[in-house]
């Protein structure tokens, strides 16, 4: 009955978490939120499943056997499905999701297709579990094939969390890990006592820890451009910061004439400008880089490359989007900008003088424009 209640309160909860996600998560945009919101959905489900499975685990229900055999068929069916999940959402976050190898994707899948299987078989077949004829739950021959499935994927988000590390702060690392930690070391015992647990549970309080980060990192996303704010500039120098051998360029970017812009056709049309530059800057650099709006008419990119030839097609890729734009807008006016760029080696003492020389570079090519025009 115990464990009932606490389904049901968690399911409670995680529907009020679902309906604030929904309506203020940005999901077009941000591939990790569509991911999130699918593992609270699927999250939502196994609680339910759950609690049909206990409670139709009675002789109480003995009409019910075929109604029991199915619960307990989509649930085992579903079980490596959160796993999967957390891994899809890590990676997300990472901004890896991109580039995901297919042989890859092919090997996580075999775990998967053999559990669907054994677990679909199982209702007529009882390889994985039996339902005797006074609907009692009894472990099948091959039970241990659905935990093993699970745990292999949750050995796959640790080594993905480990080799990802100095992409997240601690307290990211610290809540991503609930994900992947709380249902492996519960499921142990619940595979030991041969009882019902709070594994689900945990799950869900691990969701929403990890929904409560989400709401934070809204904080570092600048309402306008949608891009990353002052904040998220901070926290990424000091992950970087961290990083050993580090690989990075900065590209700073100043929006040229945009003040005669704003001062002409007025603020409403300037902020219109600026969220167009904006998307350009995301197109070019997204999964390449963090793209940040530090204030104004200024940006930064922080790209994940040390090859300057490679970095350089970047910028011209967004100097022609630009161009394209420019050219098609039908606007009176143009959108232009400066840049700097420099490449980290041992020659910077950090992070931070390596920004102060970027800067200095993207100021200088932008009076050396303005003197041209004059």
């Amino acid at each position: 009955m115990l464990v009932i209640q606490m389904n049901i309160f968690m399911v409670l909860l995680l529907s009020l978490v679902a309906v604030h996600a929904f309506s203020k998560l940005p999901r077009r945009t941000h591939v990790e939120h569509r991911v999130f919101l699918a593992l609270l959905v699927l999250t939502m489900l196994m609680l339910i499943l759950e609690i049909f499975s206990v409670v139709l685990n009675s002789p109480a229900f003995i009409g019910f056997i075929t109604v029991h055999k199915l619960v307990d068929t989509i649930g085992f069916t579903l079980t490596p499905l959160v796993p999967i999940f957390a891994l899809l959402f890590i990676r997300a976050k990472t901004g890896s999701c991109k580039n995901i190898n297919r042989k890859i994707v092919l090997w996580l899948g075999v775990p998967l297709f053999i559990n669907t299987i054994l677990s679909i078989g199982s209702f007529h077949f009882n390889w994985i579990f039996t339902i005797t004829n006074e609907n009692l739950y009894l472990r099948g021959p091959l039970w241990f094939a659905s935990p093993l499935t699970s745990y292999f994927y949750y050995a796959a988000n640790l080594l993905l969390l480990y080799k990802a590390r100095n992409k997240f702060q601690r307290e990211e690392l610290f809540m991503l890990s609930l994900l992947i930690l709380s249902p492996g070391v519960l499921s142990v015992f619940q595979l030991y006592f041969f009882v019902y647990l709070t594994l689900w549970n945990s799950i869900a309080i691990a969701v929403v820890v990890n929904y409560i980060l989400i709401v934070q990192s809204q904080i570092k996303i600048d309402p306008l451009t949608r891009l990353g704010n002052r904040a998220a500039y901070d926290d990424q120098l000091e992950i970087l910061s961290r990083k050993e051998n580090l690989v990075l360029t900065v590209v700073n970017i100043d929006m040229d004439n945009f003040k005669t812009i704003n001062d002409t056709y007025g603020h409403q049309e300037g902020d219109k400008v600026l969220k167009i530059f904006a998307g350009h800057i995301k197109e070019v650099f997204d999964g390449k880089g963090v793209s940040i709006r530090l204030g104004g008419d200024e940006f930064i990119v922080l790209v994940n490359e040390n090859r300057k030839e490679i970095v350089e097609t970047y910028i011209k890729s967004l100097k022609s989007s630009i161009k394209a734009y420019n050219e098609n807008s039908g606007m009176p006016y143009q959108i232009k900008f400066s840049y700097g760029m420099a490449i980290f080696n041992s020659s910077y003492k950090d992070v931070h003088e390596l920004v102060r020389y970027s800067d200095k570079l993207m100021y200088q090519e932008k009076n050396k424009r303005t003197n041209q025009s004059r």
